[in-house]
């Protein structure tokens, strides 16, 4: 007598769920990661802020780069006095301008530093304004005019209008990974915008 077999249902091999398994893990790591990292400067920018608000002086210096910020200081002081014009190739420096560059290099050396990070935290936002003065506005308020983005996948930059300040120029933070953590390596102060130059098709002698 002969019995006829019906080939079963097909046998998947225990392997292929775990491999599945280890893929969804991995591609759910990679996201986490992923936003770990785009979230990870705004957490910094929230801690500088409450740092500011609190007064710590020794948190915030862990967040700056020290002698990028010193460098940025000198460099916006200097054009800021316009002091730093280079003299050309086979011109030797005006001794009164050196000197003044050398002035202003010490003061930014010896006031800008993390020994005088609270008393310039003090000067800036003092703790209680005077009652006849209108109250600061508050660092989530502020944050909400914001523009924010990556400049590169290491550096990151917020560029904040400060109130009274609408015809100059923003207040731009700079932030770049070093180590394993974002810090301060740029603060730009708000200056007077360059006036628009507008050309005219209206020849002048008609």
């Amino acid at each position: 007598m002969t019995t006829s077999t019906q080939p079963g249902p097909t046998v998947r091999p225990a392997s292929l769920p775990r491999h599945q398994t280890a893929r969804r893990v991995c591609v759910a790591t990679a996201a986490a990661s992923f936003g770990l990292y785009l979230a990870s400067p705004f957490v910094t920018l929230w801690s500088v802020a409450s740092d500011l608000q609190h007064h710590d002086a020794t948190a915030l210096g862990r967040m700056i780069n020290w002698g990028a910020l010193d460098a940025s200081l000198k460099r916006q002081t200097l054009a800021g006095l316009h002091l730093n014009i280079q003299p050309a190739a086979d011109e030797l420096p005006d001794f009164g301008s050196s000197f003044a560059s050398s002035a202003v290099s010490n003061a930014v050396d010896t006031t800008v530093t993390q020994a005088n990070l609270g008393t310039l935290m003090d000067e800036a936002l003092p703790a209680s304004a005077p009652a006849a003065q209108p109250a600061t506005p508050s660092f989530a308020s502020l944050a909400t005019r914001a523009s924010v983005h990556f400049n590169r996948l290491d550096q990151f930059v917020m560029e904040l209008p400060l109130p009274g300040h609408e015809r100059e120029t923003p207040l731009r933070v700079e932030l770049r990974i070093q180590g394993w953590g974002w810090k301060i390596t740029n603060v730009e102060f708000p200056m007077r915008r360059e006036p628009m130059m507008q050309a005219s098709a209206t020849p002048s002698n008609a």
